[in-house]
């Protein structure tokens, strides 16, 4: 097959680790227009990758055409209009998560999807493609710990980032943690569960940073879900650790297997003065790179091979839902049921 052409919208850490991956690190892939609503930021991605073609206005890179998919890597409040102007344009889309914070959004994106001819969409849940998370995955579905029923999973931000995230946690750049972090629990709640959640309880509080509460965000949450088939989750997540720290641990009726319990940097261990210590992964880019990489192979894949992404709307809708749950749990400290008849209609 020709060498797919890609356009990028969203300029950011994240927008730059995308571009960077496939210019450089996966091949049959490239990078041609790049869209920032920053010209400098535009101009600078443009030099530094080799980009050909670059846009203030996404609009203007979608009428330019040339591409064969587009990476939505914008903030979240731009994700609804801006893949449905890439269905319009007949694109594949590849969007980073959540899909949206609002479920009927979730519902027009889903009919823009269905019309778009059968291209190819996918949802940017990384951490399905991590490898240990897909190798705990692929024990789970062999039968090997029996029926999970319970799935645990800690997602914690390092301390030391607490001067990035709050800034924009209160200008609205990031959204409260259950969302901003937690989708990615939630997505592989229902992944590892096989179930839609029942009901959910949830705490937490703005430990150290207290301002947070200002925008109805934490520093740490933890919620326990019921999910309809009788398993159960616990997710915690926070942004006060020592390091960037995310681990699960799936409980089965005959095992349990656990990811990343100690967030080692390597497999080396210093005993002295009386203490043992290792480096801890602290960068998210350090614990996720690969993940990046071949969630983006699949992407790439099912458009040369002509299948859909597992990655679906659906799956979106489904973590978003969970998401709502939890944080609606957290800002009324009660139990909150699942609005059953809803997510009864999505099946």
């Amino acid at each position: 097959m020709k060498e797919l052409k890609v356009g990028v919208v969203g300029l950011g850490l994240l927008g730059e680790l995308h571009i960077n991956q496939l210019q450089n690190e996966i091949a049959g892939v490239r990078v041609v227009s790049v869209c920032d609503i920053f010209e400098k930021r535009v101009d600078e991605i443009q030099k530094k990758y080799d980009i050909p073609n670059g846009y203030t206005d996404y609009d203007e890179m979608l009428s330019a055409g040339g591409i064969d998919a587009v990476f939505i890597i914008t903030n979240v409040q731009a994700h609804k209009d801006q893949i449905i102007k890439a269905c319009k344009a007949g694109l594949n889309i590849f969007v980073e998560k959540p899909l949206s914070l609002d479920v009927n959004e979730c519902d027009e994106i889903a009919k823009a999807v269905e019309k778009n001819n059968g291209k190819v969409f996918m949802i940017a849940h990384m951490r399905r493609f991590d490898p240990s998370y897909a190798a705990a995955k692929k024990a789970v579905d062999a039968g090997e710990i029996g029926d999970v029923i319970m799935f645990k999973s800690t997602s914690l931000d390092a301390a030391a980032t607490l001067k990035v995230n709050v800034p924009k946690a209160l200008s609205g750049a990031f959204h409260p943690w259950f969302y901003e972090m937690g989708i990615h629990d939630t997505d592989l709640a229902r992944w590892f569960i096989g179930s839609e959640i029942k009901e959910a309880y949830a705490t937490g509080g703005c430990y150290v940073a207290k301002e947070l509460a200002q925008v109805d965000d934490y520093d740490n949450g933890f919620a326990l879900a019921t999910f309809e088939n009788g398993a159960c989750a616990y997710i915690h997540v926070g942004k006060t650790a020592a390091s960037c720290h995310v681990e699960a641990e799936i409980i089965g009726t005959k095992g349990t297997i656990r990811v990343n319990s100690i967030p080692r940097r390597n497999r080396v261990e210093i005993l002295k003065d009386g203490k043992a210590s290792e480096d801890l992964i602290f960068d998210f880019y350090e614990r996720w790179g690969e993940a990046y990489r071949i969630e983006k192979i699949e992407f790439l894949n099912c458009i040369k091979e002509g299948r859909q992404s597992n990655i679906s709307v659906e799956a979106g809708t489904k973590s978003l839902e969970i998401a709502n749950i939890l944080h609606e749990a957290y800002m009324k400290k009660e139990l909150v049921k699942a609005k059953t008849a809803e997510l009864n209609k999505r099946k």
